[in-house]
């Protein structure tokens, strides 16, 4: 499955479940595109000695993965210098209320001359006040809807996700989604039905990427889960191709599972 094309990525967080060599080969050969380190967790060094071992294992593997570094409110410098010297592609701003902390931190990073795509974490109420401005200066969104279900009524954050997926098509900016996609796969080998379709979902929207954070962190499943994702995503893009919901009314149309 992971040899099949896909359109829309896989994003993994790595944790204490994931950061053996072994586990991260497996990880990338079941299809992770890019892997995420939280900077709120672990030191510096070792996410750099986990970022080597990461590379080492694409390479044996003749694979490009990228490498997305998680910024807390802490340890900007360090995170920086972690991205600079490991070449991350991306790193990701978190709690943002305004656009003029994008513009802050791009100048920071222009002055360590680092080239990097740089994600706005939405979720707080004031990204939601300026997503517009926020989206002009972000190259990257992402929806983070652990922290924005905090920060507005639960009932409320998948349309807040279906207009943001909008907005960011529409501006032609790559969008992730992210949390609790499956769960409940960090104890269990098979999501809920539930989590398939919020996957599925997802991609049907026009996501870019989706993105597992304990499933793969601290899970006790964390290569299953990717593979699962993938068989996921793999089935809603091949569905989407055949334009929605018109196969079922084209006699001369019939959509066949994983074709």
């Amino acid at each position: 499955m992971s040899n099949k094309k896909r359109r829309t990525k896989i994003i993994a967080t790595i944790g204490p479940a994931s950061e053996k060599f072994s586990v991260l080969s497996q990880l990338i050969q079941a299809g992770v595109d890019v892997f995420r380190f939280n900077l709120k967790y672990s030191t510096i060094k070792k996410h750099g000695q986990i970022i080597n071992e990461i590379r080492k294992a694409a390479s044996e593997q003749n694979k490009s993965v990228q490498i997305l570094i998680d910024l807390p409110n802490f340890s900007f410098l360090e995170g920086i210098n972690l991205a600079v010297n490991r070449k991350a592609e991306y790193i990701a701003l978190s709690y943002l209320e305004q656009v003029d902390e994008i513009i802050s931190f791009k100048k920071v990073i222009d002055k360590m001359k680092l080239s990097v795509n740089v994600i706005a974490k939405i979720e707080t109420k004031g990204a939601l006040n300026h997503f517009e401005e926020i989206l002009d200066e972000a190259d990257v969104i992402m929806v983070a809807r652990g922290d924005l279900g905090e920060s507005i009524l639960i009932e409320k954050v998948p349309f807040a996700q279906k207009e943001i997926i909008l907005s960011c098509k529409k501006a032609d900016k790559m969008v992730i989604v992210a949390t609790e996609m499956l769960l409940s796969m960090t104890s269990n080998r098979e999501p809920t039905r539930a989590e398939v379709s919020d996957v599925a979902n997802a991609v049907l929207e026009g996501s870019n990427a989706v993105m597992l954070s304990e499933e793969t962190s601290i899970g006790q499943n964390p290569v299953q889960a990717v593979e699962i994702m993938s068989k996921i995503i793999y089935e809603a893009e091949s569905w989407q191709k055949l334009g929605h919901l018109h196969i079922f009314s084209d006699k001369n149309k019939k959509f066949i599972f994983g074709a």
